[in-house]
């Protein structure tokens, strides 16, 4: 790292400590309503979709959606009259009008469902986009700066991956399977209104009014308990899944410790959570699928009450049998396709409260980020760029609940060359302090001011990454601007070869094509990339920690934060790294339990019961 990277220092003051309330709307009542909160977040959602950064085909989707829609109602509209000319052409015994019909009806059939096999694909299409424009949305906003460690870190945003790759994907497929139906509902039903009107007069289609404002008031009556299930559902489902995940991850451990029957046990009570509340949901959507059944099919009665009233009257009293059947029939089309979108209308309240729940999930995610950035905003920044320290001025460390105080009155300065290590015994809160120091953690009182772009972590358990040794070696990436052609440049072959040797990893090439069944001559050795998989399996545990070491070693910064990063290598390969490390000009902030570390930094931070702790220099060891 350059100079030329710096930027100013973060500074957390104690007048600013925020400590994050309690969220109150998690478990009221306005969370799950179709209010003005739901309307809120559905607003942001579109705002988002059509925004001028989003791509315009998301636009143009939607109103060529809207387009498509229309005239696939014109054709629809056309198979919906055929039933009517069948009843004149067969009422009259007309053989000669029959075959033409005939042939007309095998094409406007064909041409209907050709226009449902279009839509369909176009909402389809359409939900993909949504939610590659949503999900990059999410990704800029949330895995930028420290927003998604802190919100994991706080914790009060439950399963944010889960938010991300499956609550987005299920709003946007609910949204784009919704959203043609309830643009194209004013126009149709503003047509076939007319159409009642003119066949059974201003009764017809306000008996068709009433039926529908029965049926929107009822289906609203039992939308909220539905929403509020959805959401509890997708939060289950995501702990269900987490705990699928750790018996994935920690398979070795559960088998040394035979603990197969406690992981079963577990999996089977968040099982059970889950279909707990499948079962409530059930039981809610129950309700609503009974009123939306019971709505949907008693429109077929009330259109034929609707004819009922002038055939009764004497309007059609002129007309033969053919032709009242034909006008009968037509009108049974016209009042049912008018109760058939209202009755579309009613069912979208399912389809609705799905996409308020998904809806309350994503955005929940969006607002979390929000709260951190005006946090950040508020806090500002202090400092000169150039001063290149660590320092933290009468500092309390707390846990992230504020519940215990870990260190009191903390103050230290780090500077270039004099490096810090910390001590203490086990539960004191040793790494708490490391993560405060490094900006990760804000005090509950003091300041801290970091150099964050010239700070590299290296972690007790190594983070290996998917792709080539040249990308796990240079690990977080090329620099902004930079292509991954000119880090190639930057960081050349021999380069990389130096730095295998100097952490002891030289024969980790050959290991490589020897696993592969590569070349070991192969100009990609560095370039050929390999799933997290293959390099957990190919990399012990104190490799992977080797791995770490070479990163610093390759990207230079000033300070190196390392939390107990060598504990699964032998003395030997241990002092050969931070002599590397301290050869490379790297100021280093350590945790460690052992003494043989103590020659490789300048002060000591013991932390002690109570808040207490003691700063020393270390003596020059020869």
């Amino acid at each position: 790292m350059h100079a030329s990277t710096f930027q100013p220092l973060v500074s957390h003051d104690s007048e600013d400590h925020y400590t994050p309330p309690p969220d109150k709307n998690a478990n009221s009542g306005n969370q799950y309503a179709v209010g003005m909160l739901m309307l809120r977040r559905l607003y942001r959602i579109f705002a988002v979709l059509l925004a001028s950064r989003t791509p315009r085909r998301i636009g143009l989707g939607c109103g060529a959606l809207l387009v498509g829609k229309l005239a696939a109602e014109v054709v629809f509209y056309y198979a919906g009259r055929l039933p009517s000319e069948f009843y004149k052409v067969l009422g009259d015994k007309d053989l000669k009008a029959f075959f033409p019909l005939l042939l007309r009806c095998m094409a406007v059939v064909a041409a209907a469902g050709t226009a449902r096999a279009a839509l369909d694909y176009g909402a389809a299409a359409l939900g993909v986009m949504m939610r590659s424009a949503l999900t990059t949305y999410t990704h800029k906003r949330y895995i930028r700066g420290r927003a998604f460690y802190e919100t994991i870190a706080r914790g009060t945003v439950d399963n944010p991956d889960q938010r991300i790759t499956q609550d987005i994907e299920r709003l946007s497929s609910s949204m784009a399977t919704i959203l043609p139906e309830l643009l194209i509902a004013p126009f149709l039903i503003a047509y076939y209104t007319v159409r009642c009107w003119s066949m059974a007069g201003p009764l017809g289609p306000l008996a068709i009014y009433v039926y529908f404002v029965a049926g929107a008031l009822c289906t609203r009556a039992v939308m909220p308990p539905i929403i509020r299930r959805v959401y509890q559902q997708e939060r289950e489902e995501g702990n269900f899944r987490f705990q699928e995940i750790r018996i994935t991850e920690f398979a070795e451990s559960i088998a040394f410790f035979a603990g197969e029957d406690r992981e079963r046990t577990a999996a089977d009570a968040a099982l059970g959570r889950v279909i707990g509340v499948q079962h409530a949901l059930l039981r809610k959507q129950f309700w609503l699928g009974l009123i939306t059944q019971v709505f949907s099919y008693l429109g077929a009665t009330v259109s034929y009450a609707i004819i009922a009233v002038p055939i009764f009257l004497g309007k059609y009293d002129a007309k033969t049998g053919s032709e009242l059947s034909s006008i009968i029939s037509m009108n049974a089309f016209v009042s049912m396709y008018l109760i058939y979108r209202f009755s579309v209308v009613i069912e979208q309240a399912k389809k609705l409260s799905d996409i308020a729940g998904y809806t309350a999930r994503v955005v929940q995610l969006w607002e979390e980020v929000d709260r951190i950035e005006d946090m950040e905003h508020n806090l500002g920044e202090e400092g000169d760029e150039d001063d290149m320290r660590i320092v933290a001025e009468n500092v309390t460390v707390s846990t992230p609940s504020g519940e215990q105080v870990l260190v009191s009155a903390l103050t230290v300065d780090v500077v270039i060359g004099r490096s810090l290590l910390i001590t203490g015994p086990n539960g004191v809160g040793k790494t708490s302090v490391l993560r405060t120091l490094c900006g990760l953690w804000r005090p509950a009182a003091g300041s801290v001011r970091v150099p964050r772009h010239e700070l590299f972590f290296l972690p007790q358990a190594a983070y290996i990454v998917s792709g080539s040794l040249r990308e796990q070696l240079s690990y977080p990436g090329h620099q902004r601007g930079q292509s991954s052609g000119s880090l190639a440049r930057v960081c050349g072959d021999a380069d990389l070869a130096r730095l295998l040797s100097a952490v002891g990893l030289a024969q980790l090439v050959g290991r490589i094509t020897s696993a592969t069944g590569a070349s070991a001559a192969d100009h990609l050795a560095y370039d050929r990339p390999y799933p997290v998989s293959f390099w957990l399996k190919v990399l012990s545990p104190g490799e992977q920690q080797k791995v770490s070491a070479a990163r610093a070693l390759f990207w230079r910064p000033r300070f190196a934060i390392l939390d107990e990063c060598t504990s699964a290598l032998d003395s030997a390969a241990e002092a050969s790294i931070y002599q590397a490390l301290v050869d490379a000009g790297i100021t280093l902030v350590s945790v460690s339990h052992r003494q043989s570390l103590l020659k490789y930094h300048h002060m000591r931070l013991d932390l002690l019961p109570q808040g207490q702790y003691s700063l020393t220099p270390i003596p020059a060891i020869a």
